[in-house]
Protein backbone atom coordinates (compact mmCIF):
# COMPACT_ATOMS: atom_id res chain seq x y z
CA UNK A 1 0.00 0.00 0.00
CA UNK A 2 0.79 2.96 -0.63
CA UNK A 3 1.82 5.91 2.06
CA UNK A 4 -0.36 8.72 1.07
CA UNK A 5 -0.76 10.31 4.46
CA UNK A 6 0.52 10.04 8.03
CA UNK A 7 -1.21 7.27 10.02
CA UNK A 8 -0.84 9.43 13.19
CA UNK A 9 -2.04 12.56 12.14
CA UNK A 10 -3.60 12.69 8.93
CA UNK A 11 -0.87 15.79 7.51
CA UNK A 12 0.24 14.72 3.66
CA UNK A 13 2.87 16.22 4.37
CA UNK A 14 5.65 13.41 4.32
CA UNK A 15 9.41 13.79 3.62
CA UNK A 16 12.08 11.51 2.87
CA UNK A 17 14.92 12.30 6.01
CA UNK A 18 17.47 9.48 6.46
CA UNK A 19 16.07 6.64 4.69
CA UNK A 20 12.93 7.26 6.59
CA UNK A 21 9.58 8.81 5.64
CA UNK A 22 8.95 11.68 8.04
CA UNK A 23 5.76 13.49 8.53
CA UNK A 24 6.21 17.04 8.35
CA UNK A 25 3.49 17.93 11.13
CA UNK A 26 3.63 15.66 14.08
CA UNK A 27 7.71 14.17 12.99
CA UNK A 28 6.30 10.65 13.52
CA UNK A 29 8.73 8.19 11.25
CA UNK A 30 7.81 5.31 8.88
CA UNK A 31 9.46 2.73 7.59
CA UNK A 32 9.42 2.61 3.06
CA UNK A 33 7.73 0.16 1.70
CA UNK A 34 8.49 -0.68 -1.97
CA UNK A 35 5.25 1.15 -2.82
CA UNK A 36 6.22 4.42 -1.36
CA UNK A 37 9.52 5.29 -3.26
CA UNK A 38 9.15 6.71 -6.41
CA UNK A 39 10.25 4.09 -9.52
CA UNK A 40 13.86 5.38 -11.10
CA UNK A 41 13.87 3.41 -14.15
CA UNK A 42 13.70 5.85 -16.46
CA UNK A 43 16.63 7.04 -18.76
CA UNK A 44 17.34 9.82 -20.66
CA UNK A 45 19.24 9.38 -24.37
CA UNK A 46 20.41 12.11 -25.96
CA UNK A 47 22.24 10.10 -29.20
CA UNK A 48 19.34 10.26 -30.72
CA UNK A 49 19.37 14.38 -30.39
CA UNK A 50 23.08 14.56 -31.45
CA UNK A 51 22.26 12.45 -34.78
CA UNK A 52 19.47 15.02 -35.60
CA UNK A 53 21.43 18.07 -34.84
CA UNK A 54 24.56 17.10 -36.65
CA UNK A 55 21.70 16.06 -39.52
CA UNK A 56 20.51 19.66 -39.58
CA UNK A 57 24.06 20.99 -39.73
CA UNK A 58 24.55 19.14 -43.03
CA UNK A 59 21.35 19.96 -44.59
CA UNK A 60 21.02 23.89 -43.28
CA UNK A 61 25.03 25.08 -43.67
CA UNK A 62 23.96 28.79 -43.04
CA UNK A 63 22.89 27.81 -39.20
CA UNK A 64 25.56 24.59 -38.71
CA UNK A 65 27.17 26.59 -36.04
CA UNK A 66 24.46 27.25 -34.01
CA UNK A 67 23.52 23.27 -34.74
CA UNK A 68 27.36 22.76 -33.50
CA UNK A 69 27.09 24.75 -30.52
CA UNK A 70 23.71 23.11 -29.53
CA UNK A 71 25.98 19.77 -29.81
CA UNK A 72 28.94 20.48 -27.92
CA UNK A 73 26.28 21.74 -25.06
CA UNK A 74 25.49 18.49 -24.60
CA UNK A 75 28.76 16.55 -25.66
CA UNK A 76 31.75 18.66 -25.37
CA UNK A 77 33.94 16.05 -26.70
CA UNK A 78 31.85 15.72 -29.82
CA UNK A 79 34.55 16.08 -32.49
CA UNK A 80 32.28 16.50 -35.52
CA UNK A 81 30.46 18.85 -34.19
CA UNK A 82 33.52 20.53 -33.42
CA UNK A 83 34.22 20.43 -36.87
CA UNK A 84 31.72 22.99 -38.17
CA UNK A 85 32.74 25.81 -36.13
CA UNK A 86 36.09 25.74 -38.14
Amino acid sequence: MKLLECNRCGSRELNEVDGYIVCAYCRSRFAPQADDLPTTDSAIGVADDITALLQRCRDDPANRRAYANLILDIDPTNREAAAYLR
